[in-house]
């Protein structure tokens, strides 16, 4: 802990130095654009001395530019060395004045840490003398300080070196206190506390904020090193932080100092609300985060950051400490949301934009309130009722600022749905009976809220609308597949075949549904769905084409269904995207549908092998003559690849292993249609040009 204390002070002092590298890089810029311009003002003077006739000399003798001298040039060159010069020396002086200092006075506060700790034992020193001699160093580095602070030239370097003088009295205080027992708890806290009061008041004299943050570093390493109970540091924690508050109150540019004593304190101080908890002591660190809230500037211009951090310590704490009992934490975030209630209320009143971050917080509390005390089936009702009247907000009240927190709502209730349980199963798979059961409030209430949402939204939000309008469809086809699930298993119709091209079907149907609704807003989600699911449901139904059940009906079943599902999807497809592709998917898939079926009828009359031949001469032969009547490249196309595919299956396979009477089927088949074929072709060939 102490050596992450160490590392978070270091990137803390390396926060407060960024503002200075920022001036120096600013300087440098400034000063090559002065030499620019000066450069170009003593080349253009003499450019215009030289005339091109005498005339022009007569003319350029009555001008003030002759009066550029050598001299002149000569003053403006030694200008150009002394800018650069003095640029040098800032940019020197923002290290060798500012970072390095900083960086020695967090070195000379650990080395006194470990003077005193490690060294001191082994000297024979009394711990009185001890504590005096570290009290002289940091009176003398303070004296020394307030000496230097005077001359122009050393205020940088003495605001640093006051800090590092208080930090050493914090440290000799707590070590008189927890190692040497010299003094009692009290008095360490109330000399702790004056150190602290003094050094905000200097800092705020001087309007300087390096000599507070090394005071405030040795306030945070001392606790930690010297060995101090528990409650006692966390109390003194809790008061650095309000004496940051208030200096920072008076500066506000420097309030992101508040974010990093909010973290440390955080850190410093989980593993003693643990156990045993102690629930007083985040509160009163909120508290007093919240007081600073109520006292800022109406303006605000200080942001939202500290009670962002503070809502979200306060929240973490919460956690811990009532981890074992969700009715204690639920009360905890009642109250805490009735406390930003009322502050986002006085907020408003002043016209602080503040309030808004109020009402944020309020929704978090309720949404924690909900997920943690009510159960799947209320939580998902909640969070779509909740959504809807944010919604309603959003639309008609111009509360544009709540846009986020609903969509938050509604996409936890989308999840909710699909991962609420009820009585151990899952809602959405369960075996209950269709319709009339706990599916259809589960998913019905928030499918209903998402529409009607996106319907009254789609003037004032359009992103919001079809984000919500995505969710709502999505889910209403997840509740489809889940009832036909239901349906499935209640008719004792279960078999895995019929469930598959079922879900294919209403994938198909979806795919569809989306590349439309992306058609008429263009709304990149649409798209990505549709393409997805057109996708895979392809792959999946080309994978599952040769299940046959033992009830097997040719035509009738449900793959047929499927495969014309997926051949109309691929045609809707064609003719939006205007793709020859998806053309060319539709005759594919037409041909698996002729192939697989063909395959069926093998099984119910083993003696018909010669069946799949026939139909593959069949198809090809129709779609040829169907592309050469209709003037169609990619069905002719189509049809002589399967042509040809059949021949090599008459002459390789059949000729192997059908019968005689069989094989002159086939062949007798193929010689007609490829004459037909034939035939067609060439009384149609000038129309084909």
């Amino acid at each position: 802990m102490s050596v992450f204390l160490c590392v978070i002070c270091i990137i803390w002092l390396a926060f407060v130095q960024q503002k200075l590298d920022k001036v120096s890089r600013t300087l440098d810029c400034l000063v090559k654009e002065i030499y620019k311009s000066q450069k170009n003002d003593v080349k253009k003077p003499l450019q215009e001395v030289a005339p091109a006739s005498p005339l022009d000399m007569k003319e350029v003798e009555v001008k003030p530019v002759v009066e550029v001298k050598p001299e002149t040039y000569t003053e403006k060159a030694e200008l150009k060395e002394t800018v650069v010069k003095k640029d040098d020396f800032n940019l020197q002086g923002a290290f060798l004045g500012n970072i390095f200092n900083k960086i020695g006075a967090l070195a000379i506060i650990v080395a006194v840490i470990i003077f005193i700790k490690l060294v001191s034992p082994f000297i024979v020193i009394t711990p009185l003398m001890k504590v005096i001699f570290g009290c002289l160093a940091g009176v003398g580095m303070i004296t020394g300080a307030m000496y230097l602070h005077k001359k122009d030239n050393m205020k940088n370097y003495s605001e640093v070196l006051l800090g590092t003088g208080f930090a050493d009295l914090f440290i000799t205080t707590f070590c008189a206190y927890s190692m040497f027992h010299l003094i009692s708890t009290g008095a360490v806290i109330t000399i702790g506390a004056l150190l602290l009061m003094i050094t905000f008041i200097l800092a705020q004299q001087m309007k300087t904020v390096s000599m507070l943050v090394i005071g405030l570093i040795g306030g945070y390493l001392t606790p930690c090193f010297s060995g101090a109970q528990y409650e006692v540091c966390m109390w003194y924690l809790i008061f650095l932080n309000a004496v940051s508050l208030i200096f920072t109150l008076k500066n506000q540019r420097f309030c992101s100092i508040n974010i990093i004593n909010l973290m440390v304190t955080m850190f410093a101080f989980v593993p003693y609300v643990i156990e045993p908890a102690k629930p007083v002591l985040p509160v009163v660190l909120w508290g007093i985060y919240v007081v600073y809230d109520l006292l800022r500037d109406k303006s605000n211009k200080v942001g939202y950051a500290v009670s962002i951090v503070n809502y979200a310590v306060l929240t973490i704490f919460s956690m811990i400490l009532f981890r074992t009992s969700q009715v204690y934490f639920g009360s905890m975030l009642g109250v805490a949301a009735l406390v930003y209630y009322i502050l986002a209320y006085r907020s408003y009143v002043v016209k602080n934009e503040i309030y808004k971050t109020y009402v944020y917080y309020i929704l978090l509390n309720v949404w924690l309130v909900i997920l943690f005390l009510l159960n799947d089936i209320h939580s998902v009702m909640s969070f779509s009722l909740i959504g809807f009247v944010l919604a309603v907000f959003v639309a008609k009240f111009n509360r544009k600022y709540l846009n986020a927190a609903m969509q938050g709502y509604f996409f936890t209730a989308f999840a909710g749905a699909l991962l609420a349980k009820s009585g151990g199963d899952f809602c959405m798979f369960a075996h209950y009976a269709p319709i009339l059961n706990i599916r259809t409030l589960v998913f019905g209430i928030p499918v209903a809220a998402m529409l009607l949402s996106a319907y009254i939204l789609k003037k004032e939000n359009q992103n919001a609308h079809n984000l919500l309008l995505f969710s709502g469809i999505s889910l209403a086809y997840l509740y489809v597949v889940g009832e036909i699930t239901s349906l499935l298993n209640h008719t004792g119709d279960a078999a895995d075949f019929n469930k598959w091209m079922l879900y294919l079907i209403i994938g198909f149907v979806y795919s569809v549904q989306t590349k439309r609704l992306y058609k008429q807003n263009g709304f990149v989600l649409f798209e990505v769905a549709s393409w997805f699911i057109y996708i895979v449901s392809l792959i999946l139904l080309l994978c599952g084409s040769y299940t046959y059940p033992a009830e097997y009906l040719p035509v009738v079943n449900l793959r047929c269904a499927a495969y014309v599902t997926a051949i109309l999807a691929s045609i809707v497809f064609a003719r939006w995207m205007k793709g020859e592709a998806f053309k060319y998917i539709a005759v594919i898939l037409g041909f698996f549908l002729v192939h697989s079926e063909s395959v069926g009828l093998t099984h119910i009359y083993e003696n018909i092998k010669f069946i799949i031949s026939l139909a593959w001469v069949l198809y090809s032969g129709g779609i040829t003559i169907c592309g050469i009547l209709l003037n169609k490249r990619y069905l002719i196309n189509s049809g002589i690849f399967i042509i040809i595919l059949t021949i090599f299956r008459i002459f390789i396979f059949d000729l192997a292993k059908v019968d005689a009477l069989y094989k002159l089927i086939a062949f007798l088949a193929l010689g007609i249609i490829l004459m037909l074929v034939s035939y067609i072709y060439t009384s149609n060939q000038k129309k084909l040009k």
